[in-house]
């Protein structure tokens, strides 16, 4: 009997400590997807030791009202939008992208309709009586490579341009690769020369070469728009 008690004791012992593990990996895991920080001690015992049943779904209303979601989100969508605090290219000078960029965290903060977010990215300037946080949604076309390079033929680079908008609002809001119907059709190819031409038309009116920025203090009106 006492073997038997000391093994259930041991058991219980060994449930328990998996069942901390597993409710502690479950509140790491969750910090990490929607905020990309981990909890601290204090808020894993906080967890821990919340008994009701909706414990979990406490924390996830948490997370998701935190200022940190939305530049957890924002981070992933930056990184496919291409963004960067400098033109790219040999010179690599520094460049003024941060309204945009402040703009999609608050866009995930505030909880911004998905048409909403792809529509002011894309064409937010064209909207009657757009707003300047619709115009600076449109920042996203600006996000390429701009070379500063004396001696470049505009017009090259241009092209350049329209074609990287071209690319990348196909992969990251069609979910299609289109570059390689660039050159030329390809037979096993679904996109052909002329499709990407088409979409590449929605891009090539976008003024590039206009170097005088208007530099804005989205604080003043971002957020109360």
């Amino acid at each position: 009997m006492t073997f038997k008690h000391k093994s259930r004791k041991k058991e219980s012992c060994f449930y328990q400590r998996v069942l901390f593990q597993k409710h502690r990996d479950l509140l790491q895991r969750l910090y990490f997807d929607l905020i990309g920080l981990p909890p601290s001690v204090e808020e894993i015992d906080e967890f821990l030791n919340d008994q009701t049943e909706n414990s979990y779904e406490k924390i996830v209303d948490k997370l998701l009202s935190s200022e940190n979601y939305g530049e957890r989100m924002a981070s992933i969508w930056m990184d496919i939008a291409r963004y960067g605090d400098s033109h790219g290219y040999q010179d690599d000078l520094e460049r003024v992208m941060w309204p945009w960029r402040d703009w999609v965290i608050h866009a995930y903060n505030s909880n911004l309709p998905y048409d909403e977010f792809i529509t002011w990215q894309l064409a937010g300037d064209l909207i009657p009586n757009a707003t300047k946080e619709q115009i600076i949604a449109t920042g996203f076309n600006r996000n390429h490579k701009i070379t500063q390079e004396g001696g470049v033929i505009p017009e090259e680079y241009r092209t350049e341009y329209v074609a990287d908008r071209t690319n990348t609002t196909s992969k990251m809001m069609m979910g299609l690769t289109m570059e390689c119907a660039r050159c030329h059709s390809h037979k096993y190819d679904n996109i052909t020369h002329d499709e990407f031409y088409g979409f590449y038309s929605f891009f090539n009116n976008i003024c590039t070469f206009c170097n005088n920025f208007i530099i804005i203090d989205i604080s003043t009106f971002i957020y109360n728009s």
